[in-house]
């Protein structure tokens, strides 16, 4: 009986008749205990999507932090060459050895991060779709929230 209460499915089952959809046992105890399961069931598979969406807002500021450490070293590139007619490369290549490499080491760096939370990203929302399926009113409330409907 133990297992049949954590699941509320099963408890719903265990109170019909299969052959005729009587129900067997009307105890108000038993169906207060099964709508409590649904609740906490509920409350569980939305507290489940709040926290991938939550790590998905996570791996997108990743990815924003990976655009801004991609476009430093362009940055710093374009100010190189917008300058370069102040001063001789050949004098200077001991200063623009260490700023070109360390720019190179950025822009893997930026890339990396974007390549990183692109795919979480994409991997969080396979994780949120197969939750949308498996609930039905899930998904219709994020239809909602996706076409701008507030919930009721």
């Amino acid at each position: 009986m133990p297992f049949i209460k954590q699941n509320p499915l099963l408890a719903e089952a265990s109170l019909r008749d299969d052959s005729n959809g009587d129900e067997i046992n009307s105890d108000p105890f038993i169906h207060a205990e099964i709508s409590e399961a649904m609740v906490r069931h509920e409350s569980m598979l939305i507290n489940e999507i709040s926290l991938i969406l939550a790590e998905k807002r996570t791996a997108l500021s990743v990815m924003r932090t990976g655009l801004a450490v991609l476009v430093l070293p362009l940055s710093v590139a374009s100010v190189l060459i917008a300058i370069s007619r102040y001063y001789d490369p050949a004098k200077v290549i001991y200063l623009l050895g260490p700023v070109l490499g360390i720019s190179f080491l950025l822009a893997i760096f930026g890339l990396y991060l974007i390549v990183y939370s692109w795919r979480r990203s994409k991997n969080l929302e396979s994780i949120s779709r197969g939750l949308k399926r498996q609930n039905p009113q899930l998904s219709k409330l994020c239809d909602m929230v996706d076409r701008g409907h507030k919930p009721h």
